[in-house]
């Protein structure tokens, strides 16, 4: 018969508690490993979607963020059997896999092949346990990035632009995107004269937000584009 949770002393309920967290982190985990087995073994036929994210969206009160990096955890784990392993036996969080996975995935382009090896390790065992701490993972990825990295400013390195598109169950397009400076100024320079609050007819404010204004731009920019006889087909 389970205990009522009123009815536990303060040490079962702080043993509870962290028995209870210790399995969601283990069933977080399986559910990447059959999120893993779905993406290379279910027909999209047999899913309903184009992939694995969608059909957990659908299915789950997952969020399509979440689904997402679920995926993205599944795929790039196979690659990183010792990150994979952390994740499974429970001593390392899905969220500081998440980071480490990054870091594997896309390390600094001056880091040698044997020191990835090592620094991957050595941030494995940082991320390990209850002491584990973002900020300091977080701070060793970054000295990491700071030493072996590209010796450009970021404001000026090219090799970071990333631009993201994703559609929506709705069928909205949801954009995020990392430019260099140039870049971003351009993209500044251009909506910048078409964000500006237009009031109506009859002198009434414009009632949208800035964001809302960016976004009108935004769509604007394409139309001129799509309509130019000029642009690549």
């Amino acid at each position: 018969m389970t205990t009522e949770i009123w009815q536990l002393s303060e040490s079962e309920l702080l043993a509870d508690a962290a028995a209870v967290s210790h399995q969601i982190q283990l069933l977080e985990a399986r559910r990447i490993a059959l999120v893993a087995e779905i993406d290379t073994r279910v027909s999209r036929e047999k899913l309903g979607f184009p992939g694995p994210a969608g059909w957990l969206t659908s299915t789950t009160l997952l969020s399509p963020s979440k689904a997402t990096k679920i995926v993205a955890l599944a795929r790039g784990m196979a690659a990183f059997p010792d990150i994979a392993d952390a994740v499974n036996t429970g001593v390392m969080s899905i969220d500081h896999a998440a980071l480490i996975l990054t870091f594997a995935e896309t390390p600094p382009e001056n880091l040698p092949e044997e020191g990835r090896d090592a620094a991957r390790k050595a941030l494995i065992k940082a991320a390990t346990g209850p002491d584990a701490r973002t900020g300091r993972i977080r701070a060793a990825i970054t000295r990491l990035e700071d030493s072996f990295g590209t010796k450009k400013p970021p404001a000026e390195n090219t090799d970071r632009n990333e631009l993201f598109a994703s559609t929506t169950l709705n069928g909205r397009l949801v954009l995020k995107g990392d430019f260099d400076a140039i870049t971003g100024e351009k993209l500044l320079t251009a909506l910048s004269p078409l964000t500006e609050p237009r009031p109506a007819a009859d002198g009434t404010q414009d009632q949208r937000s800035p964001a809302k204004r960016r976004a009108d731009a935004f769509g604007h920019i394409l139309d001129h584009y799509l309509a130019s006889s000029d642009r690549p087909i």
